[in-house]
């Protein structure tokens, strides 16, 4: 089985719990992801929304370090993407962006579930767009070819985010986010705002969070969730976004070497071979191919 996941918290697991991500023990671990035949997986550094200024900056750093000294064992076993998870670690200078590129950021988060200095999170006001700096590193991301994340975002930064997409040509992501046409929460996403992401060339990760998912959490549930997604036109745009290691999830869910079982019932869900493929490899491997030229 192929398998390309666009999001999960191991760092951060890792990180707080001293132990190597080769024999991790929570949700993914290099031991049990390489029963895979091919696996591609993003790698976020999350920096929590109480820091500020250079102690984020610092927070920021000192995971992608600790990624670093691991970086070629990791790479022996799969093709990793290094993201990173939330706008606060710019500490309000963009010249930052320019650094995370050069250190082989791919994807951005602007916000996590608060403020920052670029925007407003899922659990703040929904009408309190981007800010002036949020902008500007939005229009940063595009040039240098990082991919804007708006799954933490809330809706008017969302909207000002297709914005800019629109006018740059460029497309943006929501890495770790579902239907809530099926779970209304605050963290899915509304299918006018699928539609976009979709309309950009962007992807949609399907998030394992039973929150989020709905009903019992389980594969039936992520079923619902991708076939949704098929509906809106998203049969090219949607993946896997698991948040291994950053949310609760269904025991038959839990665990990276579980993603074989969940193709099987999405099989037996309906879902055909080839698309069942793209969900689980090719739409990201594809969005994801081309490093940027900086």
């Amino acid at each position: 089985m192929y398998l390309f996941d666009l999001h999960c918290d191991t760092l951060s697991r890792c990180i707080k719990k001293s132990e190597p991500i080769a024999f991790a023990d929570g949700h993914l671990s290099l031991e049990r992801g390489s029963r895979f035949e091919r696996w591609g997986q993003v790698f976020a550094v999350f920096v929590p929304d109480n820091l500020r200024g250079a102690d984020a900056a610092d927070h920021a750093n000192g995971a992608m370090e600790f990624y670093r000294c691991q970086r070629r064992l990791i790479k022996q076993v799969c093709r990793p993407v290094l993201a990173v998870e939330n706008g606060n670690c710019l500490a309000g200078d963009l010249r930052r962006l320019d650094l995370f590129a050069e250190r082989g950021v791919r994807l951005f988060a602007l916000t996590w579930n608060g403020a920052n200095e670029l925007g407003h999170g899922a659990h703040c006001d929904p009408a309190l767009g981007l800010t002036d700096f949020g902008k500007a590193a939005v229009k940063r991301m595009f040039k240098l070819g990082i991919i804007p994340d708006v799954s933490h975002l809330n809706e008017a930064g969302f909207w000002d985010v297709a914005e800019l997409s629109k006018t740059h040509k460029k497309s943006f992501w929501a890495t770790h986010s579902n239907c809530a046409a099926l779970r209304p929460h605050p963290r899915n996403l509304e299918d006018d705002q699928l539609k976009a992401i979709f309309e950009s060339g962007g992807l949609v990760g399907i998030n394992l969070f039973v929150d989020f998912l709905g009903g019992s959490g389980t594969a039936h549930d992520v079923g619902l969730h991708l076939e949704h997604m098929i509906a809106l036109g998203g049969a090219d745009n949607v993946a896997l976004g698991s948040d291994f290691d950053g949310c609760d999830i269904h025991p038959s869910l839990g665990g990276i070497e579980k993603l074989e079982y969940l193709d099987c019932d999405l099989e037996r869900f309906g879902f055909s071979t080839a698309q069942r493929k793209k969900f689980f490899w090719t739409n990201a491997s594809k969005g994801l191919a081309n490093p940027p030229r900086i």
